[in-house]
């Protein structure tokens, strides 16, 4: 492990180009490491060694200032060496049979080179174990770190239920974010108070925030966020809009409407979830 962070030191002073992530493998002696090489006029390379996806997903989205978006994913360290011209190939080589991917572009075209940029990625169809047994599996797709539910009470963190419902009222859209967010997990298990502050934040003025809460209250209320997946399709925001979509599960009326969205990212995603159901309703 001295090797590596050494080699990573290095690494740093040599070559100011190159973005680096050291991740911390849980339960592991050894420390999984990401690298992240993007030049001027040169390739994107992530270079990952057994490390969590989410991380990895998290750092590409620090680095590249592309938002990535998911729910649940593999619990599978990853290992990877993946080199492309735009974001879009690395991911799709970093995720190849694992999940499907929904790119977001921006509606300006870029100064450099004159074609539109990825604003955000969508990463949907990934399954990990924990989220078969629990259903309750979710990490950050922006700034915050990503985190699991656990059924190992020895290994357990303290209960923050009540630290977070504070910060969820914060004056900072950053830190309402988060704590919206990590409510999913770090909430306590059927508390009215944390069901209010989301079903509050929905009605937020920052959209990032409303993300958060809709796939938060999505996961921890299954069928009973149905009403609030469908108010999310009148949000002025596409990012809402993707997430009521991505959350939908078997609510068929509501892909429908989808299909009919004024964004094509939404009528996208929405007929890869219909097609979902169909092959799953073929398979019975």
């Amino acid at each position: 492990m001295m090797a590596i962070k050494f080699w990573m030191t290095c690494l740093t002073l040599l070559m100011p180009g190159v973005l680096l992530a050291a991740v911390e493998i849980k339960n592991s002696g050894d420390q999984g490491w990401l690298v992240i090489t993007k030049e001027a006029d040169a390739e994107l390379q992530l270079k990952v060694r057994q490390a969590p996806l989410a991380k990895v997903l998290d750092s590409i989205a620090n680095k590249t200032g592309v938002r990535m978006n998911y729910s649940v994913l593999p619990d599978d360290l990853v290992t990877a060496n993946c080199v492309g011209t735009s974001v879009k190939q690395v991911l799709k080589c970093l995720l190849v049979g694992k999940a499907d991917l929904v790119f977001r572009y921006a509606r300006e075209l870029s100064n450099v080179d004159g074609l539109r940029q990825i604003e955000e990625v969508w990463v949907i169809g990934a399954k990990s174990e924990t989220g078969k047994k629990n259903s309750l599996l979710h990490a950050s797709a922006e700034t915050q770190q990503p985190f699991s539910l656990t059924t190992d009470n020895t290994n357990a963190e303290p209960d923050q239920t009540d630290t977070l419902l504070k910060m969820a009222s914060s004056n900072t859209p950053a830190e309402r974010v988060e704590a919206i967010g990590r409510l999913l997990a770090g909430g306590r298990k059927g508390d009215a108070a944390v069901k209010q502050t989301l079903v509050a934040a929905l009605s937020d003025p920052d959209a990032m925030v409303r993300v958060r809460a809709l796939s938060s209250l999505a996961q921890r209320e299954g069928a009973g966020a149905a009403t609030a997946l469908r108010e999310a399709m009148h949000d002025s925001h596409v990012s809402v809009r993707l997430t009521a979509v991505d959350n939908a599960g078997s609510d068929e009326a509501l892909l429908q409407q989808a299909l009919n969205d004024s964004d094509a990212t939404v009528r996208q995603l929405a007929e890869i979830r219909l097609k979902r159901l169909e092959k799953a309703a073929t398979a019975l």
